[in-house]
């Protein structure tokens, strides 16, 4: 079970990085082909390397990476090139001296970790390589470099950041209402086992909702830095505010539920009789909303009267009333395109 568990784990890695990294592989031997047939660079490694570091899987932004590291190059070969003019009596202390000053110009900007690295990286290849290799021509193929990267993220292989929220939110809603299956299952056997074995498929859906809050964050990186994000704005605007806040509020409810029915189920106290029907309508309710079959609000039940809810059972149905609530709001806001 635990190596299918990582095999699992492991393929859907891959399908997450497998585009970015096919476009930066593909990028870094254009970034190549073109620095060295424009320009006769005979091996321009620094237009591959920028292409891969542009287009690396994980960036919010390709953009804002690929601006970063053009500035980063720009000040550090200008640092360099400065302090070559000075006296070399003492070169270990010249060329940290220069790499300090050249990384805290270049944090002014406020663009990311990526240029003050690219800029002590670059003043640094000034000092071994000297100015005919590290300088103007590591200039020119990192600008190769950036522009091949642009063209990929911006025209080429430019990724969809909506359908990217829309897929991690449904594999959000799918694995709760996997973990609530097993609660109503629980709830019928009156096991505790089972129960916590629920508890535990629910606290595994931490992983998709932190994938969630990632694919947000990219959508809205999306919307300022691409051209495709921002033709598509206000689309990224309505997918985010559907399951922004949301998702989070549904899934620490939710927890909280298997939590309190496991506790609940160690008294021995019998359940209320409509709980476990509760419990199945709202995993279908999840598993309904992720497929796009659900439009409108599917969850009608009132506030439970807390005195005809025996005392040990309270909290669960509480916090499962309040689950209702957070699950149906995903029911009036439909998902994009479903």
């Amino acid at each position: 079970m635990q190596i299918r568990d990582l095999v699992v784990t492991v393929t859907e890695r891959w399908s997450t990085t497998g585009r970015d990294v096919l476009a930066s592989t593909i990028a870094g031997a254009v970034a190549w082909f073109v620095a060295q047939t424009l320009f006769g660079h005979p091996h321009p490694v620094f237009a591959a390397i920028i292409s891969i570091v542009c287009l690396g899987p994980g960036l919010p932004s390709h953009t804002r990476q690929a601006l970063g590291l053009l500035a980063g190059v720009g000040i550090g070969i200008v640092v360099g090139e400065l302090a070559l003019a000075f006296p070399n009596n003492i070169p270990l202390l010249r060329g940290s001296l220069s790499v300090f000053v050249a990384m805290m110009l270049a944090s002014s900007f406020g663009l990311g970790p990526v240029v003050p690295i690219q800029a002590g990286v670059s003043t640094l290849l000034i000092f071994v390589l000297g100015p005919e290799t590290a300088g103007y021509i590591r200039l020119i193929d990192s600008a190769v470099g950036i522009v091949v990267a642009l063209l990929f993220s911006q025209v080429i292989l430019t990724p969809d950041p909506v359908s990217a929220v829309q897929r991690a939110g449904r594999k959000m809603l799918l694995q709760l209402g996997s973990g609530l299956s097993q609660c109503a299952t629980a709830l019928a056997k009156f096991d505790r086992k089972l129960a916590h074995n629920a508890m535990e498929r629910l606290s595994a859906s931490h992983d998709s909702v932190v994938a969630l809050g990632s694919s947000i964050n990219w959508a809205e990186q999306a919307a300022r830095w691409s051209l495709r994000g921002r033709l598509y704005r206000q689309e990224i605007d309505d997918v985010v505010t559907r399951y922004d806040r949301r998702s989070v509020k549904l899934y620490a409810l939710i927890l909280l539920f298997g939590e309190a029915l496991s506790n609940a189920l160690s008294t021995g106290e019998s359940p209320p009789q409509n709980l476990r029907a509760r419990v199945h309508r709202l995993a279908e309710l999840c598993q309904n909303i992720a497929s796009g079959s659900v439009h409108q609000r599917a969850i009608q039940s009132a506030a439970d009267n807390a005195e005809s809810v025996p005392p040990a059972w309270r909290p669960c149905v509480s916090y499962l009333h309040a689950a209702e609530e957070a699950l149906d709001e995903f029911a009036v806001t439909p998902d994009l395109g479903s």
